[in-house]
């Protein structure tokens, strides 16, 4: 069983766009990340995204790629809220969650080690962390950064 988590792609500053949508440079890294995992063979069964329009950009994008072209908003994914609660809505069938700092690094780290301070992965815009599960326990299993773009 597998989840992705992903850190939104590099987004317009605040005072240029208070929506903050992807940069030009955000959306590029984000569509090769998604192509590369598209190569690969990689596919979500479900995208969603914390609602922000970054992250809801960066879904459709990925979606576009790797999913059915759908995303879906969901509740308890901004970047402060509780690790903990959100673990427990979870889907482990190749679901792919799109959201921000420090909400995937703290839930990255406790799915893996139980505490969501551990700093177990630094995330990077448009980053991929595949968690994956032997039914027990969750491990990464891969991370996938924007710089395979520039290989």
């Amino acid at each position: 069983m597998s989840m992705y988590f992903v850190q939104h792609g590099i987004a317009l500053a605040k005072d240029v766009d208070p929506n903050r949508p992807l940069s030009a440079e955000g959306r590029r890294e984000v569509e090769c990340v998604a192509a590369y995992l598209k190569k690969t063979g990689v596919t979500a069964s479900r995208i969603c995204h914390s609602g922000k329009t970054r992250a809801m950009e960066t879904a459709q994008i990925f979606s576009d790629q790797i999913g059915d072209g759908n995303i879906y908003k969901l509740l308890g994914m901004d970047p402060k809220d509780s690790v903990k609660v959100f673990a427990t809505l979870l889907e482990s069938n190749h679901t792919m969650y799109v959201g921000h700092l420090p909400h995937m690094e703290k839930l990255v780290s406790y799915l893996t080690t139980g505490n969501e301070d551990a700093g177990v992965v630094k995330f990077i815009n448009g980053g991929v962390v595949c968690i994956e599960s032997d039914g027990e326990n969750f491990y990464i299993g891969w991370y996938l950064k924007p710089a395979i773009c520039n290989v």
